[in-house]
């Protein structure tokens, strides 16, 4: 476990939650208090909470319908030996960190079962060059992006990076799943980029209350940005914002939802930005089960599906 990828994922909540749960001793309420009392009293627990958001966190995502995925390679097997053929390895290659060597090129770094899905961890980086107070030094500047394809009908990916760079990922994958003499011809289809009557569903099924949004001004100039009051939860029940703002047309809505864990009983609020024109960011840290529980929604509402999760 990482201790500073650890604090980097995990919101202060969560630990707090066990903390109390467990009745375990504190020396003192930091952050770094409660995660020390938790790793000494609670050291697996403490791994079980890492493994729930080590791929989570504040992050952008953005997920795709793949359409034509190719059939041959619609199973975590089949996949998974289909990429074993184009990395050249022969021996296992799931849970286990490949280490490449890291380039400008992204290269597959690891791999995860997740159920229903498969994880790709992709690295790249490059030499960065630095003033120390003394003199240039050089680092290693490694990033490392997540993707996980999704099987089910349909089939999905995700990309935890912001848009731009999710495009480049896209093209990565559609390379990844082709052979040399066969390219797949897939297409995309964005499940997080929403139209207004989509989010508002979003938002009552989640029953989420709008903090932010930004509009577009009349005519087209301009745009506009609102932020609730201290003593509201919600901008959507604010008359005043109704009276300026109906009928004009959403740019991005920041929404809070309250979610609770059944099986901890872990209690939080979480915030997201969805992006009108393609994107989405979560504003809390978040664990996979809340990133599950809140894309299951945008499925429902796209696909008119039954969402799963709590």
């Amino acid at each position: 476990m990482n201790p500073l990828h650890f604090k980097k994922v995990v919101p202060k909540d969560r630990i707090q939650h066990h903390i109390t749960k467990e009745n375990i001793p504190v020396s003192n309420n930091s952050y770094d208090g409660l995660y020390n009392a938790l790793v000494e009293h609670k050291a697996k627990l403490a791994e079980e909470i890492y493994r729930e958001y080590e791929f989570g966190g504040k992050t952008s995502l953005n997920i795709f319908e793949i359409i034509d995925f190719p059939k041959h390679l619609n199973s975590k097997k089949s996949l998974v030996n289909h990429i074993k053929g184009k990395l050249g390895i022969n021996t296992k290659i799931v849970d286990v960190p490949l280490k490449p060597p890291i380039s400008k090129e992204p290269q597959i770094h690891l791999i995860k079962d997740l159920d229903n899905a498969l994880l790709i961890q992709w690295v790249s980086g490059a030499i960065k060059e630095e003033w120390d107070g003394y003199s240039v030094i050089q680092r290693l500047d490694p990033k490392y992006v997540t993707t996980i394809v999704r099987f089910g009908s349909p089939n999905f990916i995700e990309v935890r990076a912001g848009f731009n760079t999710t495009l480049q990922y896209l093209k990565i994958f559609k390379q990844l799943l082709s052979n040399d003499d066969n390219p797949s011809d897939i297409e995309w289809v964005p499940l997080t980029k929403l139209t207004e009557t989509e989010a508002e569903k979003v938002a009552e099924i989640l029953d989420a209350g709008l903090l932010d949004a930004e509009h577009l001004g009349s005519g087209g100039i301009g745009k506009y940005a609102v932020t609730v009051g201290p003593d509201d939860d919600d901008l959507r029940k604010v008359d005043e914002y109704n009276k300026q703002f109906s009928g004009k047309k959403y740019l991005s809505q920041v929404l809070r939802v309250n979610y609770k864990d059944i099986a901890t009983g872990y209690e939080t609020k979480v915030k997201f930005r969805i992006n009108m024109n393609g994107g989405f960011e979560f504003k809390s840290k978040v664990s996979e089960k809340i990133i599950k529980r809140i894309m299951d929604v945008f499925v429902e509402v796209r696909y008119t599906k039954k969402a799963s999760g709590e």
